[in-house]
């Protein structure tokens, strides 16, 4: 197909920042399901294509917007505008992915937030020495499992049910 879009525009188009490193562009994973730390994603501007380290997904620009709007190849054609059909956004699927956006974003920090706490908890384990300090330190160890869990299902790939039910659980405290 020789009218494919520009697979940067499109990554960037979709909200992802990218950073030149050496000959490839790089950034965080914006594929549902995976959440990092580090940019593992991989932009190759020559091929026209992408790679992601973490996932280990990879694909040219129709495949990006098939894994990333989770749509089929004919509809990723349309959203593109390679089939000759103008693709027009749908205003509820623009707030969809807002959403959605945000949510992804909020799995994100709060992952993070979590593997702070456990991390400082892990050290402060290591350096008691009374019991005065353990038992300073007991509201924590008691929270840790928990934490353990949170951090379980925010890293689990395919279940987007229990990231929504933990979100609504922590945000809106229901």
């Amino acid at each position: 197909m020789k009218d494919k879009p520009d697979i940067v525009e499109i990554i960037e188009s979709q909200g992802v920042p990218l950073r030149k490193r050496g000959k490839y562009l790089w950034g965080l994973c914006p594929l549902p399901g995976h959440i990092e730390k580090t940019p593992s994603f991989k932009v190759d501007l020559e091929k026209q294509s992408f790679y992601c380290f973490g996932c280990h997904e990879s694909g040219d620009v129709i495949s990006f917007i098939q894994k990333y709007r989770n749509l089929s190849f004919k509809e990723a054609l349309t959203h593109l505008g390679i089939n000759g059909k103008p693709y027009r956004p749908n205003l509820r699927d623009l707030r969809k992915r807002k959403l959605v956006k945000t949510f992804r974003q909020w799995c994100q920090e709060y992952f993070n937030d979590l593997a702070d706490l456990y991390r400082c908890l892990q050290k402060a384990k290591e350096n008691v020495k009374t019991i005065e300090e353990a038992e300073n330190l007991a509201v924590f160890f008691h929270k840790e499992s928990s934490w353990l869990y949170q951090m379980e299902i925010l890293m689990g790939n395919d279940d987007e049910k229990l990231k929504f039910e933990l979100y609504q659980k922590i945000y809106y405290g229901k």
